[in-house]
């Protein structure tokens, strides 16, 4: 959490430094939508996102996400059947959500209003929340429980770079590789999509 907090200080320090200058970053509308995994007990699953930033710097771009999965709630119908069943799968609509910093490298470099490459770091930082409270186990070593908890809302963050590639002048597509926070343990998290400017 601390290193979260740091990171927001340097982004809020950043646009201090850069306002009063010209960028093709600056008042720019940016929408994404993208695709990515989540691992989980019952194997890997799809995420949907769409998110939305607005450049308010020649470097900085702020904005917000909202993503849905279909997990699945492991429900289990014997207490004494910890680990290896019988568990009982039921859906579990997930839906995302959470803010977004982007800091962008190439105006540092380029000059031109209308660059078709993207380069950049992002800071996410929001959650889950469950339809259902999660009970999950998890598969893989070290095998470990994690008991009902009624648990519907669970933290996440992820911090990486990502890279975009405008085929045209409003319309491209991008990646996005993080490290982080992420369900069941993950720390690592690739997501990839289209993108659009305005």
């Amino acid at each position: 959490m601390k290193k979260v907090v740091l990171g927001i200080i340097i982004v809020n320090l950043f646009i201090i430094s850069s306002r009063g200058q010209d960028s093709y970053i600056n008042g720019r509308l940016n929408f994404k939508t993208g695709y990515s995994r989540y691992f989980t007990p019952a194997g890997y699953k799809g995420n949907y996102r769409i998110e939305g930033n607005y450049g308010i710097s020649n470097y900085i771009e702020l904005g917000a996400f909202f993503g849905y999965s279909h997990f699945d709630y492991l429900h289990k119908d014997s207490p004494d059947s910890i680990i290896g069943g019988p568990y009982r799968h039921e859906d579990n609509n997930t839906i995302f959500y959470g803010v977004s910093t982007n800091f962008h490298l190439f105006p540092f470099l380029v000059k031109e209003k209308d660059f078709r490459f993207d380069l950049y770091g992002t800071l996410k930082v929001g959650g889950l929340y469950f339809q259902k409270p999660y009970n999950i186990i998890v598969i893989q070593p070290p095998r470990a429980y994690f008991p009902d908890s009624n648990k519907k809302m669970l933290f996440e963050y992820g911090v990486g770079g990502g890279l975009s590639f405008y085929l045209g002048k409003h319309f491209g597509i991008y990646g996005e590789y993080t490290f982080g926070r992420y369900y069941l343990r993950g720390n690592r998290q690739l997501r990839y999509g289209l993108t659009f400017k305005f």
